[in-house]
């Protein structure tokens, strides 16, 4: 789930990402996208997003998205990235049932799997859900690269 969060003043962080792994934080990643170009918030505001993950076999979505919600700005006061006397301009939830890849114990096995069938019917493959691989965006890149290169030398040969 991502949560957006609008603010009344644009210094909440300066890094652009933050990984969140306490247990008892509802959220795992922020990001500040009004650091990333002044069109993504009014001027002299800013905005979080925060990741929160859940999952059907691992982690249920237990309550309702506008108590995720509620948490989401509780734990942004508690880690100190939202003060208390902040304006909270906007609030917004999106639920991303297939947004990351899981690393989980059948992992190896279901990317044999697929990977093993796509190979065998002349697929290419990239980046973080082609290659099923928690990939930076250079990294991504460089996967697609890769694919067409191997594409591309088939319809040469």
């Amino acid at each position: 789930m991502l949560v957006n969060v609008g603010v009344d003043r644009n210094d909440l962080s300066e890094a652009h990402i933050t990984y969140c792994y306490d247990e008892d934080l509802v959220f795992t990643r922020i990001g500040f996208p009004h650091m990333l170009s002044p069109n993504n918030a009014p001027a002299g505001c800013g905005s979080i997003q925060a990741e929160v993950y859940f999952s059907s076999k691992y982690r249920p979505l237990a309550q309702p998205v506008s108590e995720v919600i509620d948490r989401v700005i509780a734990d942004l006061r508690r880690t100190g990235t939202l003060r208390e006397g902040d304006r909270i301009l906007s609030r917004h939830a999106s639920v991303v049932r297939h947004a990351n890849v899981i690393f989980d114990l059948d992992r190896t096995a279901a990317i044999e799997t697929v990977h093993g069938y796509l190979d065998d019917i002349g697929i290419h493959y990239c980046g973080r859900y082609g290659d099923w691989g928690y990939l930076w965006t250079d990294e991504s890149f460089i996967s697609g690269e890769r694919a067409a290169e191997a594409a591309m030398s088939l319809a040469v040969a």
